[in-house]
């Protein structure tokens, strides 16, 4: 998978950009002064392929100051194909966003899996230690590409959650109210059927992933530790088996919360070195060495479960990383389409003398 042409309408600091890839080279290198627009060339890209921004919250705080909407094209290339896609984002008269392959309108979750990105970012070691939201949202972001079951399931529980959540306040505010709440019960247990059947689907194929994740983390690991170190994955239900009644032991607790404590929404990912948590033990060498891994694992679950080589989207991550993480950096993106963004080419070593470099000024 290669993408071979980027187009930009109003997008960030980019009024009007088009840029094509060169045939002849896998790597690109993005050069420039920060500030300079790097970044948002690699935030577009990461939009063409999950439709939605790595680092904005909202969608309008893409479209470039002044004008009322934005888009992004792109041309990706497969097996002598070529794939035409489109994300649009419209601010005014009305919020609009569209997304399109090959000229059909497609819904988000259609459209998802077009284009297989991996991203690479300094931020990404605040996944290792900081709010369990960052693990889930990495997992979703890996199995959405990769499993529409998984794409859809998940689509689906959180419509039910709002569904639950909403309801459990309704019965909380007639149960203050001295009502009687034997029906809105009633109707909360219908809603839990639903709800434990797309959480079964999420749980299932996130824990299929993570053991495979595993295998390749600790592999990838060792190699670029030259140790023997043993790393392990816990992934941490707060949805215990049996499933249906520790939902239904939660629920005087969920009414008087007005929200669900339990199901996949909760749930966080635990990573352990020769049997110690990470985020109370480990040294920055080491989150550095386990988040290279994570990626490395990640782009080999991506090649084995599609059959595709992903695109990797690397931002400023050079700097951040010795010379013998360099190495193995390096001997990952080899095979797959890799687009750099650096301040400068100091930091980039060899990877310069076969990219094709790009100056924003």
């Amino acid at each position: 998978m290669k993408l071979t042409k980027l187009q930009l309408e109003n997008f960030r600091n980019y009024g009007e950009y088009t840029y094509e890839f060169p045939s002849d080279k896998n790597c690109t290198v993005i050069v420039g002064e920060n500030g300079r627009g790097k970044t948002n060339l690699l935030e577009a890209i990461h939009i063409l392929s999950l439709g939605k921004s790595f680092r904005a919250a909202y969608h309008d705080e893409l479209i470039k100051w002044t004008n009322n909407y934005t888009r992004c094209r792109g041309s990706v290339s497969l097996d002598e194909e070529t794939t035409e896609l489109e994300v649009f984002y419209e601010a005014e008269p009305a919020k609009k966003k569209n997304f399109k392959r090959n000229g059909v309108s497609l819904k988000n979750s259609e459209y998802i899996g077009s284009f297989l990105t991996v991203l690479f970012h300094p931020e990404d070691l605040n996944m290792l230690y900081l709010s369990p939201s960052l693990r889930r949202k990495y997992l979703d972001t890996v199995l959405c590409q990769t499993d529409k079951k998984y794409l859809e399931s998940l689509i689906g529980y959180k419509k039910v959650l709002k569904q639950r959540n909403a309801l459990l306040n309704e019965i909380r505010e007639a149960s203050f109210g001295g009502k009687k709440t034997d029906k809105l019960e009633d109707d909360l247990a219908a809603w839990d059927i639903e709800f434990l059947e797309f959480a079964d689907v999420i749980i299932e194929k996130r824990s299929s992933f993570i053991k495979l994740l595993e295998d390749e983390i600790e592999s990838a690991y060792r190699s670029i530790s030259g140790g023997e170190e043993e790393v392990k994955i816990k992934y941490e239900r707060s949805l215990k088996a049996p499933a249906e009644e520790n939902l239904k032991n939660a629920r005087k607790r969920d009414i008087f919360r007005a929200e669900s404590s339990r199901g996949p929404h909760r749930d966080d990912l635990k990573f352990y070195i020769n049997g110690k948590e990470i985020s109370s033990s480990a040294s920055r060498g080491e989150f550095r060495t386990l988040l290279l891994a994570i990626k490395m694992g990640e782009i080999s679950y991506i090649q084995n479960k599609t059959g595709k080589n992903p695109v990797l989207l690397l931002d400023d991550v050079f700097s951040e990383l010795d010379e013998k993480r360099k190495k193995h950096l390096l001997e990952v993106i080899n095979g797959c389409q890799t687009i750099i963004t650096a301040t400068d080419t100091a930091g980039i070593g060899e990877i310069k003398e076969n990219s094709n470099l790009v100056q924003i000024d």
